[in-house]
């Protein structure tokens, strides 16, 4: 079975139960903006969670 990077990152996203498709990443790759992104992400999703 073969996929693409993009259908293999919303594939993941889902079985992880997220609305947004995951990062996969690489061993050259520098993680530390995919990290802020997430982060940000978590941080406004708990804020939400709060307000409800």
């Amino acid at each position: 079975m073969t996929a693409s990077t993009e259908e293999l990152s919303r594939y993941m996203g889902r079985e992880a139960g997220l609305d947004v498709p995951v990062h996969i990443a690489t061993e050259d790759m520098d993680l530390s903006a995919n990290l802020k992104r997430a982060l940000s992400y978590a941080r406004h999703g708990r804020q939400r969670g709060k307000k409800s």
